[in-house]
């Protein structure tokens, strides 16, 4: 990473720690922004999904972790931040425009919604899902954007075998297959964390039952 990236990766963690009008990851500490979050962010470049001239889309972006960082570090890919929540849409746009990223850009809908749209659907290289739901749901949102051939990266914390294994049951419903869960070895100047990047190709179209209508997912996951 060049000085530039380092910069804006240093001018979106102070743009955390200082934004007014909501606390959007939970934590106003610059140090631990960078340390525990931007770090994590950037441990999905490892498994080598996110290539350059990919169109990402980042479901359930939140605060921008893993879409900003993933965007600064990788210029020449394309970046859809999907979120529903307002205040974090606002504080999206007002990061996009601070950091000048011309390579992303803002969703503000829900997830169902997006996967149905013939402009989203099957439009997208990779999603990324961080801190989102469990993995069938996770699933269930992120693969109707995704084009066959392209991948789903669920950042997991603690992975308890059955969710992998709902997860893996989901997946035959909805085209994809699992190809591998990497474990993240965190250098040891960082704070250390279980973390896992669950990673499925979609190998075939996403059937019109899905995703399903808003609230269904979690009420009712598949693989249960």
């Amino acid at each position: 990473m060049n000085h530039s990236q380092l910069s804006s990766l240093s001018l979106y963690a102070d743009l955390l720690a200082t934004y007014e009008l909501a606390n959007i990851i939970g934590t106003k500490d610059r140090e631990k922004i960078i340390l525990e979050h931007l770090s994590d962010s950037l441990s999905c470049l490892a498994p080598g999904c996110v290539r350059s001239g990919d169109s990402v889309i980042d479901v359930g972006a939140g605060g921008g972790l893993p879409g900003v960082p993933l965007s600064i570090a990788s210029p020449k890919i394309h970046m859809s931040l999907l979120e529903a929540a307002q205040k974090k849409v606002r504080f999206l746009e007002y990061a996009r425009l601070e950091l000048g990223l011309e390579n992303i850009e803002v969703l503000d809908d829900r997830a169902e919604d997006v996967g149905r749209k013939p402009e989203y659907r099957e439009a997208f290289d990779l999603a990324t899902a961080r801190a989102l739901a469990s993995l069938p749901v996770v699933l269930e949102y992120c693969t109707p954007p995704v084009r066959p051939g392209g991948a789903i990266l669920a950042m997991k914390g603690r992975l308890p075998e059955e969710e992998l294994a709902q997860g893996v049951e989901a997946s035959g419903d909805l085209g994809v297959e699992l190809r591998e869960v990497k474990k993240v070895d965190f250098i040891a100047q960082l704070p250390q964390k279980e973390r896992s990047l669950v990673i499925f190709d979609k190998v075939h179209a996403t059937s019109g039952r899905f995703p399903r209508r808003v609230g269904i997912a979690k009420k009712r996951p598949l693989g249960l």
